[in-house]
């Protein structure tokens, strides 16, 4: 039974650790009940349940008083979580036709259920690559990274973070002019994907570099 895609997961994610934090904060029980009523709107607004099943599988959501219980509960709604569906080599380099030598990434080092998007960094070219699907059709994006020793906050996931500027260039209104177009986003993706709750950000972010 899947019923949670990465999005939604990381969703739940943060719910589960307002639940606890609040737990672990504050001993006063109207303010508990309040969070895990807001937390029980939050969820229903944001998944579609098909059976009373579905429902049943996030439950435990609102007895999480330990770590440990949040560390079980996560491990348990992963078996549920469909996983970003990977892509082959040639699919890649057809997304990126004016880059000869793509270096592809090592499918190996992604937990494929933790992620909603797939990028990676050329450090020989400085290049970050966006790889994701719309709509069930992949899609890409790649930029010139440029590194930054600032804390910020990244336009993909919306957390602060230590952030760097994505540039894209694209052809101006008269030829051989370029323009670039770009934001702050985080350095490191894997902790954005961690992050990330609502695709439509990433959606947005690419749509405002085009």
């Amino acid at each position: 039974m899947i019923f949670l895609n990465v999005e939604q997961y990381q969703f739940v994610k943060k719910q589960a650790k307002k639940v606890l934090n609040t737990y672990t904060s504050s001993k006063d029980q109207n303010i508990i009940q309040a969070v895990q009523v807001l937390v029980q709107e939050e969820i229903n607004e944001k998944l579609t349940f098909r059976d009373i099943e579905e429902q049943l599988v996030l439950q435990p959501i609102f007895d999480l008083k330990t770590k440990e219980q949040l560390e079980l509960f996560l491990e348990k709604i992963k078996e549920f979580v469909e996983p970003f569906k990977s892509p082959t080599d040639n699919q890649i380099k057809k997304l990126f036709p004016k880059d000869k030598k793509v270096k592809l990434p090592n499918m190996e080092n992604f937990d494929l259920k933790e992620i909603s998007y797939l990028s990676w960094l050329d450090y020989g070219t400085n290049r970050k690559y966006i790889v994701y699907y719309e709509e069930g059709i992949l899609r890409g994006v790649r930029g010139e990274y440029r590194h930054s020793e600032k804390q910020g906050i990244c336009t993909v996931c919306n957390q602060h973070a230590k952030v760097g500027l994505l540039l894209v260039s694209k052809n101006g209104t008269q030829l051989g002019n370029y323009t670039k177009k770009g934001n702050y986003i985080c350095e490191n993706s894997d902790t954005c994907n961690k992050a990330l709750s609502e695709f439509s950000r990433l959606q947005n972010f690419v749509t405002n570099l085009r």
